[in-house]
C-alpha cells in the first residue's frame, strides 16, 4: 500500500466543512425514501465524522434505483452528528456504546434489518448511481453467491480497489490500485478472494449461517476478510462487480502509520486463525501484477476474435456470443481479445457479453506481444477465431506449446473463407481450376496444423479440413432457439429477406439486386403484382438502395424480425458465393418461416429439399417461390422438415458438447 496516496486535499476538506455547516445552520433536510418492504438494508458504520456522514447520506438520497431502508450505527454520537441526524428523515439510528469494534458494530446494525440483503458502508463511502440496483441483480444471480464488493475510487477518480487478492502469508493486495477505473481489467465480473467491508454485500441468511463478523478482531481491519473466508468453506464465492461503484474519501481514518499498526496486529489474529488454509494460497511473489486468476474455476482461456460478438453485425458473432456463455457454464474463465474493434464502451461491449467475461479492449494486434509477455502463462487454452487471427497470432501459441506441452491452442475457423472466393469465381465467367481451388484452401487452412483441434460450422468444411489430413475437427455448429412464429399459411403473405449489407459488393446486395431484377418480375406475374418483398437489415450499399420502392420495402435494421416472420410466408436466401454458412436461413428456420435458396445457400448447411427449396437459374428460383407460395401442403413439409433439422443440428447442447470434447 501507497502512502502517498492517502493525502487528502485540504482545500477541499475545508469547503466541505463550510458546506456541512451552512447546511447546519439552514432550514433544509436530507429526505431518503422509506420502504415498507425493502429489497436491501444499508448499513453506514459510523465513527463521528459529521462531514464524511453528511456526504454518505447526499449520495445514498440520490440513489433511488431500488428500494431499500438505511440504518446508521454509531458507537456513540457527538454533538455534530446529533445535530446533522435531527435534519435527516427516513433512517434508523442505532447507539451502541463504548468500545466497540466494526465487526460488532456492523453486526448491531444487521440485527436491526428488515431485507433479505444487506449492504455494509463505511461512513467515508460514497455512493454512485445504479450501484444499488447492480449489487442486488448479483446478490440474486446464483444461490452460490454469498457476497458482492464494489470498485473503490479515489476522491480523484482512480482505482483504490477492485476485489482484492490474499496470499500465503495473510497479506492482501486490492487489485487495480492507482488504475484508471476504465481500464478493461478492471471492468468484468468475477469471483475473488475478498472485497473490502468499506462496501461488501451479503444475502442475510448467509450472512446469519456465518455468524456475522467476528469480533474478536480490535477496532478494525481483517474482519471482512475473515467474513469472506468463512463463506467459502460454506462454498459461497465472493464477487466482484464493476457496476457497483463507490468513492472512499478518507481511507485511513488513523492516518497511514497507526492504520498499518492495527493491521499489523489484526494480521497476527488472522493467520494464527487461518494458518492451515493458507498453505493453499500462492506468494505475494508468484503473482504477475495483474493477472486476476486466483478464484478462477475451470480452464482459463484466451479468445482471440475480431470484434465483441454484438449480433446485429452477424458474420458468426451471434455463435461467438453463444460459445462464450457456454465456456462460462462449463465453468471456465475467459479473455476475449479483439483485434479490429479494440476501443468502445464498456457499457456497450457489454449489453450482449456476459459481464463476467474480461473483453480486453485496447491491446489489439499491436500490444498483444507485450500482453502475452505478461499473461501467457496464465492461459490453459487459446482459441483463435478466422483466419487472419490465426496467421497473426499463431507463432505465439505454437511457441508456448513447444515450451508447455499441456497448454492447447484450438483454431475457430467460424467459415471457410476461400469458399467465398472459390464460389464467387464459379458465378462469373473464370471459375478456378480445381488445383487453383485448393491452392486457396491450403493457404487459409495450413497455418492451423499445428492446432490441437480445429471447429467447423458444416459437414462441408468438415469434410475439406479432412482432405487435408485435420483429425481432431470438432463440429460446432450454431444455435438457434426453436420458436416458430403462430400464423398459419392463409394468415401470412408476401417475401421476406434478411441480412446485413455492408457495401455494394457485398454477397447480400449482389444476391438481393439479381433476385429483384430477374426472379421478382416472374414472381409477380403468376402471383400478382400486389405481393411486396420486405428487405430488413442495415444498408450501406448505395446500388441496392436505388431499388427500394413501394414494393420493395427497406425496413432498415429491424431489432425484433419476429413480427416479420409471422407476417411473411416465404424466406428468400439468393446468396450467389460466400464463406461458412448462412446463419438466417437457420434462424428464419427455427421461426417457422420456408426457405427458398439457391444451391450454394443449400449446400453451404447441407440440408434436403424437403427441408429447404433451392435453385440456381432466375427462373427456378421463382417456380420454387411460387410453388411454395401456393401450394399449402409443401408449405407445411417446408416448415415441419426445417424445424426438425434446426432442433436436431443448432441446439445448445451441441454447443457445450463440442467444447466439452474439445477442452479435454
Amino acid at each position: 500500500m501507497d502512502p502517498s496516496n492517502l493525502h487528502e486535499n485540504s482545500s477541499n476538506r475545508s469547503h466541505e466543512k463550510e458546506a456541512l455547516k451552512s447546511f447546519l445552520r439552514s432550514s433544509c433536510r436530507l429526505a431518503l425514501p422509506v420502504s415498507s418492504s425493502p429489497r436491501l438494508s444499508v448499513v453506514i458504520v459510523s465513527w463521528n465524522s459529521a462531514g464524511l456522514l453528511w456526504n454518505n447520506l447526499k449520495a445514498l438520497e440520490a440513489c433511488v434505483d431500488c428500494e431499500w431502508e438505511v440504518i446508521v450505527v454509531f458507537e456513540r454520537k457527538d454533538d455534530e452528528i446529533g445535530a446533522l441526524l435531527s435534519l435527516v428523515d427516513g433512517i434508523e439510528v442505532v447507539e451502541v456504546g463504548k468500545n466497540s469494534n466494526f465487526a460488532r458494530l456492523c453486526n448491531e446494525g444487521a440485527r436491526r434489518v428488515r431485507s433479505e440483503n444487506i449492504l455494509f458502508l463505511k461512513e467515508d463511502v460514497r455512493v454512485s448511481s445504479g450501484s444499488l440496483r447492480s449489487t442486488l441483480e448479483c446478490l440474486s444471480a446464483s444461490d452460490s453467491v454469498g457476497a458482492v464488493g464494489g470498485l473503490l475510487l479515489d476522491s480523484e477518480g482512480f482505482a483504490l480497489e477492485a476485489g482484492s487478492l490474499l496470499f500465503s502469508d495473510g497479506t492482501c493486495q486490492g487489485v487495480g490500485r492507482g488504475w484508471n477505473p476504465d481500464d478493461y481489467r478492471l471492468q468484468y465480473r468475477r469471483a475473488v478472494g475478498f472485497c473490502s467491508g468499506a462496501y461488501l454485500a451479503f444475502r442475510r441468511k448467509v450472512f446469519d449461517s456465518i455468524g456475522g463478523f467476528d469480533e474478536s478482531y480490535p477496532d478494525e481491519y481483517y474482519e471482512d476478510v475473515d467474513a469472506c473466508m468463512r463463506l467459502e468453506e460454506k462454498g459461497f464465492s465472493v464477487v466482484y462487480d464493476p457496476k457497483s461503484v463507490a468513492i472512499r474519501e478518507s481511507e485511513y481514518r488513523y492516518g497511514w502509520g497507526l492504520a498499518s499498526e492495527r493491521m499489523l496486529l489484526n494480521l497476527e489474529i488472522f493467520s494464527r486463525k487461518w494458518a492451515k488454509k493458507l498453505l493453499e494460497f500462492s506468494t505475494f511473489e508468484e503473482w504477475n501484477g495483474e493477472a486476476v486468476f486466483e478464484k478462477a474455476k475451470g480452464l482459463r482461456i484466451l479468445w482471440i476474435e475480431d470484434s465483441p460478438p454484438f449480433a446485429h453485425m452477424g458474420a458468426g458473432f451471434p455463435r461467438t456470443l453463444e460459445m462464450l456463455s457456454a465456456l462460462l457454464e462449463l465453468g471456465n474463465s475467459v479473455t476475449l481479445l479483439p483485434t479490429f474493434i479494440t476501443k468502445s464502451d464498456f457499457e456497450d461491449v457489454y449489453r450482449e457479453t456476459p459481464r463476467e467475461v474480461e473483453v480486453a479492449l485496447g491491446v489489439g494486434e499491436g500490444r498483444f506481444e507485450a500482453f502475452w509477455d505478461r499473461r501467457g502463462d496464465a492461459y490453459d487454452v487459446a482459441i483463435l477465431s478466422r483466419p487472419n487471427n490465426l496467421k497473426k497470432f499463431r507463432k505465439y501459441m505454437e511457441d508456448t506449446k513447444r515450451i508447455r506441452p499441456e497448454f492447447r491452442f484450438i483454431y475457430d475457423a467460424e467459415a471457410i473463407f476461400a469458399n467465398r472466393e472459390i464460389s464467387e469465381r464459379r458465378y462469373g465467367s473464370n471459375p478456378f481450376s480445381e488445383n487453383e481451388a485448393q491452392t486457396l484452401l491450403q493457404e487459409e487452412l495450413g497455418p492451423a496444423k499445428n492446432a490441437d483441434v480445429v471447429f467447423a460450422i458444416s459437414e462441408t468444411e468438415r469434410i475439406q479440413f479432412e482432405s487435408f489430413g485435420f483429425s481432431n475437427i470438432q463440429m460446432l455448429r450454431h444455435h438457434s432457439k426453436i420458436a416458430p412464429t403462430s400464423k398459419g399459411f392463409s394468415e401470412r403473405r408476401d417475401i421476406l429477406f434478411v441480412g446485413a449489407v455492408h457495401s455494394d459488393e457485398a454477397p447480400n446486395a449482389l444476391g438481393l439486386i439479381w433476385f429483384i431484377e430477374n426472379a421478382l418480375p416472374l414472381i409477380r406475374d403468376r402471383i400478382g403484382q400486389d405481393v411486396t418483398l420486405y428487405f430488413a437489415g442495415r444498408n450501406h450499399s448505395k446500388l441496392l438502395e436505388a431499388y427500394a420502392t413501394e414494393s420493395e420495402r427497406f425496413l432498415g435494421f429491424v431489432e425484433d424480425l419476429d413480427k416479420w416472420y409471422d407476417r411473411c410466408r416465404v424466406f428468400i436466401a439468393p446468396v450467389r458465393y460466400a464463406a461458412g454458412i448462412p446463419l438466417k436461413i437457420i434462424e428464419a428456420s427455427s421461426r417457422g418461416i420456408p426457405v427458398i435458396g439457391t444451391g450454394l445457400a443449400r449446400e453451404q448447411l447441407g440440408w434436403e429439399l424437403d427441408e429447404m427449396l433451392s435453385a440456381d437459374s432466375a427462373e427456378a428460383i421463382a417456380e420454387a417461390c411460387i410453388e411454395a407460395y401456393k401450394d399449402e401442403a409443401l408449405w407445411e413439409g417446408l416448415r415441419a422438415g426445417a424445424l426438425a433439422r434446426v432442433k436436431r443440428d443448432y441446439s445448445r447442447q451441441g454447443i457445450l458438447d463440442a467444447l466439452e470434447r474439445a477442452l479435454g
